[in-house]
């Protein structure tokens, strides 16, 4: 099912969710780069370097651990609701989302994740409606007496 074909809700839930990754992908990009660039400025050694040194400005100080070791919990803890989820629904490919949290953002790896099942969810209530005109036609030939 595509976001053209979901209506009422579920359509609401999808922009919302896509919205939120696009922000998010933006926001978490732009501070990406921006370390990036400081990093590569202040004489990193190439991508090895600026992984060592962000794992080092997270692991600075009480505050940065304290953000760090939340995210990673929480990463796990909705690793595994994504798990639960996709087996529920028939999502496939839930590692791509589990491995492209720490590798783009949780916030946005997860709001693609939640599209998807939102997406997925949509499709499977038209599946257990009735289409409109079969259900008219019982009516009009007094189905159901």
């Amino acid at each position: 099912m595509r976001l053209g074909e979901v209506r009422g809700r579920d359509r609401t839930l999808c922009v919302f969710y896509a919205l939120f990754a696009l922000v998010g992908l933006v926001a978490m990009g732009a501070l990406a780069v921006a370390f990036v660039r400081r990093t590569m400025d202040d004489g990193a050694d190439g991508p090895a370097g600026v992984i060592r040194n962000f794992l080092h400005d997270a692991l600075t100080n009480l505050a940065s651990q304290f953000i760090y070791a939340d995210l990673v919990l929480i990463w796990l803890g909705l690793a595994a609701f994504m798990i639960v989820e996709s087996r529920r629904l028939g999502i496939r490919y839930v590692w791509a989302y589990i491995v492209g949290a720490p590798a783009l953002a949780l916030c946005v790896s997860f709001a693609v994740f939640m599209y998807v099942r939102q997406l997925k969810i949509a499709a499977a209530g038209e599946e257990r409606r009735p289409a409109a005109g079969a259900a008219a036609r019982g009516v009009m030939s007094g189905a159901g007496r």
